[in-house]
């Protein structure tokens, strides 16, 4: 790492940034450097001469065509990066949902100009990274949703652009409506658009979006708005705002093994705060959304719970248990 013996930050970045243009470069004037650096062909002058003075091989050709150029030789670790934070670096071409986006190609050559002033033995990186490291960004037995107008909406967000959608509602509802597009999210693989509307701010899932058209009308983003801080805020109502069914379930000592499957690992935390009874049976409070969702899961449990309350969910699977006999007693 170079360091320049100069006074002011400006300055520092300014005869790195001159670096750089020559590594890359190969060659430029003292015009095009100015130019390029928005000063004045002293400035450069001086610039060049502070470069020699701290050890820097930069040398004049004379004559036309001619400029400055470092040796050939001459390799430098510009961004002062580490090997971990190199790493970090290479991690951001890892395939993910910011390919939805049709970045990724874009990705790779940015990180590629990035990186070329790195030692060779650090180009190794990416390879060794593609090695260890892969990323699903999928949940478990989740299907690609189809999403056509992602990169439509992309340039809306990118341009403030504002969007006519024809959405599906999770009812299977159809709606036009005519948004102010600010950003989107991806949780868990799945696109969301966070956007503002005349009732207010409102979340899209984006396979959703059956037509769009993005419009010539601009719209002004609010100067505190930050995407981020609203999807936090928006999750917890979310999760705040879902149907609850509260149940009191007895569960057997041959289910325990085997509850994570069925109900999660929430439901097996339940239960190891409970305390089992003679026969090992224990008693948990769990949430459902639905009485519909209760009943098909204690169901599917048979005689290895018991439901203690509410009374109408025992009365529905007693219904649908004699219901299910009589059918395949036919």
């Amino acid at each position: 790492m170079i360091a320049f013996e100069i006074g002011g930050e400006m300055r520092a970045d300014r005869l790195l940034s001159l670096m750089m243009l020559l590594q890359n470069r190969r060659q430029m004037t003292a015009e095009e450097l100015a130019t390029e650096l928005e000063v004045s062909k002293r400035t450069i002058y001086r610039d060049i001469n502070a470069l020699s003075i701290a050890g820097v091989p930069v040398y004049a050709n004379g004559g036309p065509g001619g400029g400055y150029a470092l040796l050939d030789s001459y390799r430098t670790t510009l961004t002062g990066l580490n090997e971990n934070e190199i790493q970090a670096l290479f991690m951001l071409t890892i395939p993910g949902p910011i390919s939805d986006l049709g970045v990724s190609r874009q990705l790779k050559t940015a990180v590629l100009k990035l990186t070329s002033s790195f030692a060779d033995e650090h180009h190794e990186h990416a390879n060794y990274l593609r090695q260890r490291l892969h990323l699903d960004a999928a949940s478990w037995f989740q299907t690609d949703e189809p999403e056509p107008h992602l990169k439509t909406v992309q340039k809306a967000v990118w341009q403030d652009c504002q969007l006519i959608l024809s959405y599906r509602r999770s009812n299977s509802a159809m709606s036009e409506r005519t948004i102010s597009p600010y950003g989107l999210v991806a949780k868990a693989s799945i696109w969301y658009l966070v956007a503002a509307t005349e009732q207010g701010m409102r979340v899209y899932r984006v396979s959703r979006i059956k037509a769009v058209q993005m419009t010539q009308m601009r719209f002004t983003r609010p100067q505190d708005f930050d995407l981020a801080e609203f999807w936090v805020g928006w999750v917890t109502r979310y999760k705040t705002s879902l149907p609850k069914y509260p149940v009191t379930l007895r569960i057997g000592p041959d289910l325990v093994p085997v509850l994570h499957y069925i109900l999660g690992n929430n439901a097996v935390a339940l239960v190891e705060q409970s305390q089992p009874d003679s026969e090992g049976w224990r008693i948990i409070d769990y949430t459902f959304e639905r009485v519909e969702e209760a009943q098909a899961y204690v169901l599917g449990m048979g005689a290895s719970v018991d439901i203690i309350a509410p009374e109408e969910l025992r009365i529905r699977v007693v219904k649908l248990a004699k219901d299910v006999v009589a059918h395949y007693s036919r």
